[in-house]
């Protein structure tokens, strides 16, 4: 159920509409409250306070409107072109980014609850005959000075967002939140695994359904084996794509496996039409990559984004080096192992991070190089077992080079950088 309401939340919290109609229902209540109320100016008015006959004041909330529309209009017009920018450029999958973004949304929904204040408080002004609301109608004017001054701070706020480097360090910080959340602490210690394993002796459990797996409730499926007495292993983990009639668990001993059993099972798994990042670090991560790789595109050829990217990824391993393991094994409140699940590890999630864009780097020997040096800093933090990984990566750095950098100079930079990471640096 949380991974169901985590999902739901990701998809309001990244809509265009959610904010804006809790804000279109807020001006509605006020527009309606306001209506109602009647403030006297007497002989000596307030300066801010509408003193105008109740015959001009539908005509000023008509042009208001009017203009509001207009605004509201080119506001829209706006974001669409700044998504579409950022889709050709950054990557689609980035689009979801800039949509979760409140200034955006407050925006939308600052003129679009302007819009609909203006009309209901119209609405109230036709046919009155000596009374004006006139509070009402200095709201709807002040709205109006709002977002004038908020469509200047929202066109310089979209111009500063499609930056390539902001872009990446908005990415690198939703990255840096997950890897907080999804990975424990350094001083967690994992529970040992089960002396058999499900897949030997167990009963597979085949999907009614496919896509890609967004969250697993593991704590759930451990309830469910321990209320059994079984042992559930699962042979998939969030990010991986299924198709129908795949095998995605084991359950030990079989005879505990009946239909309702497995249908249990399988509500614990929440699959959709795309990789989300609720339980999948790697999917934040191919969000970078996929920057970088469009930069490094014939069409774009911008190496400097790429390298914006490998100091962004690399921060975040070094994140990531200082947590502790994927957790793969939950147990029962007795210790008893009851879910054994695979998770990635930290070669999968350097692989995630360096291999396309060393693939891709063929013809530019600097990229090649600032990946060298950004291994060389992780290797200097890191323990013998990420030692070993990172040394393996190097050394297919390095021959990446040695295939395709044509000029003596560049490749002997790229074995200097190689060398000096090798020895713990990364100068």
């Amino acid at each position: 159920m949380l991974q169901r309401l985590l999902t739901l939340w990701r998809d309001v919290r990244s809509s265009l509409w959610a904010l804006p109609l809790g804000m279109v229902a807020a001006a509605a209540a006020i527009a309606i409250i306001a209506v109602n109320i009647r403030v006297d100016p007497g002989d000596d008015p307030v300066w801010f306070l509408y003193s105008g006959n109740a015959k001009d004041a539908p005509q000023l909330l008509s042009n208001l409107v009017t203009a509001m529309i207009t605004m509201a209009t080119l506001v829209v017009s706006i974001t669409m072109v700044v998504l579409t920018l950022a889709a050709q450029q950054l990557g689609p999958r980035l689009i979801r980014s800039f949509m979760a973004d409140r200034r955006t949304q407050a925006t939308l929904g600052l003129f679009v609850a302007t819009v609909v204040y203006l009309l209901l408080v119209l609405r109230s002004t036709y046919g009155a005959q000596d009374e004006v609301p006139n509070l009402a109608v200095s709201g709807g004017t002040a709205l109006v000075l709002v977002c004038l001054i908020a469509l200047l701070i929202f066109v310089h706020h979209l111009a500063t967002s499609i930056i390539a480097d902001n872009t990446i360090d908005r990415v690198g910080d939703s990255l840096d939140a997950d890897i907080a959340r999804l990975l424990p602490k350094p001083d967690f210690k994992p529970c040992p695994p089960p002396s058999g394993s499900p897949r030997d002796d167990g009963m597979p459990i085949r999907l009614s359904r496919g896509g890609y797996v967004q969250a697993i409730n593991h704590h759930r499926l451990a309830e469910l084996a321990a209320k059994a007495d079984a042992v559930i292993e699962l042979a998939v983990k969030a990010g991986d794509h299924t198709i129908e009639g795949e095998t995605w668990a084991f359950i030990a001993p079989p005879e505990v496996a009946s239909a309702e059993f497995q249908g249990k099972v399988e509500d614990s798994v929440l699959l959709g039409s795309e990789q989300a990042s609720i339980q999948d670090l790697e999917t934040s991560i191919r969000q970078l990559v996929e920057v970088a790789l469009r930069a490094l595109s014939p069409s774009l050829n911008d190496p400097y984004t790429a390298i914006a990217v490998i100091d962004r990824l690399t921060e975040s391993l070094g994140k990531i080096m200082r947590r502790g393991p994927t957790q793969q094994v939950w147990a029962d409140e007795g210790g008893t192992a009851r879910l054994v699940a695979p998770g990635a590890s930290f070669a999968d999630f350097v692989v995630t991070a360096f291999n396309q864009i060393r693939q891709h780097s063929t013809g530019t020997p600097a990229v090649l190089v600032h990946l060298a040096k950004a291994m060389g800093k992780l290797m200097a933090q890191a323990d013998a077992s990420q030692r070993a990984v990172l040394a393996e990566n190097l050394k297919l750095v390095l021959e990446t080079g040695r295939r395709d950098v044509s000029l003596e100079h560049d490749l002997a930079a790229l074995e200097h950088s190689v060398r000096s990471a090798l020895d713990g640096g990364g100068s």
